[in-house]
C-alpha cells in the first residue's frame, strides 16, 4: 500500500507531521494503511466498521458497525446515505477519550452488505457532531467528490471556522 487512492494522500500526511505534535492523539473514522504509518508518531483511535481493519495497526480501535437508518434514526439532511457508523457505539467508546485532532476518512461511500442500491457515507459525522470534541483541528478527507466536500462546507459553518484546502485538492482542513 501506499498513500493516495484508498489511503490519504502524502500531502494530508505531511500536513499532520508539520501541524501536530508527536506524541498527540489523532480519532480517525475509518482506518487502514494510513493507520499505520500515523501511528508511529501519534497514538491512535480508529472507528471503524470493517471487521479486516480492526486491530491490524497500533491503534486504540472501536468497533462500530454500519446501521441502516429507519423511521427512528433519520437520514442526515445533507446526503442520501443510507448508514454510518451505530451512534451508540461510537457514544459509547468515545465519552472518555481525548483526542487532539480528527481525521474523517470513513466510513467509505459504498457498502455492499448494506443491501441492494444502499450507500452508506460520511453525513452522519455532521449529524451526529454533538458525539465529537469538536475545538481541534478537523480533516476531511476525499472532498473531490462531492459529498466530501459538502460536508466540509457545512461542518465549517456550523462550527464558523475556516477550512482551507491542502494543494493534493483531495483534502479540506478547519482548524480549530
Amino acid at each position: 500500500m501506499s498513500f493516495g487512492k484508498a489511503s490519504i494522500s502524502e500531502v494530508c500526511y505531511n500536513f499532520i507531521r508539520e501541524n501536530l505534535t508527536e506524541g498527540k492523539t489523532i480519532l480517525e473514522l475509518g482506518s487502514g494503511w494510513a493507520t499505520g504509518e500515523l501511528g508511529k508518531y501519534y497514538n491512535m483511535i480508529s472507528i471503524e466498521h470493517d471487521g479486516q481493519w480492526i486491530e491490524q495497526h497500533n491503534s486504540d480501535y472501536i468497533y462500530a458497525p454500519i446501521r441502516l437508518y429507519n423511521e427512528s434514526w433519520t437520514k442526515p439532511d445533507i446526503d442520501e446515505n443510507d448508514g454510518w457508523y451505530d451512534v451508540d457505539d461510537v457514544k459509547f467508546h468515545l465519552q472518555d477519550k481525548k483526542y487532539d485532532m480528527i481525521l474523517v476518512d470513513g466510513p467509505p461511500g459504498w457498502l455492499n452488505s448494506a443491501g441492494p442500491g444502499k450507500t452508506i457515507g460520511r453525513g452522519g459525522f455532521y449529524k451526529h457532531m454533538d458525539l465529537f470534541n469538536t475545538d481541534v483541528p478537523i480533516i476531511i478527507d476525499d472532498i473531490d467528490r462531492a459529498p466530501e466536500m459538502h460536508l466540509l462546507k457545512l461542518v465549517s459553518e456550523k462550527l464558523n471556522r475556516p477550512y482551507i484546502i491542502l494543494d493534493d485538492k483531495a483534502t479540506g482542513v478547519i482548524n480549530a
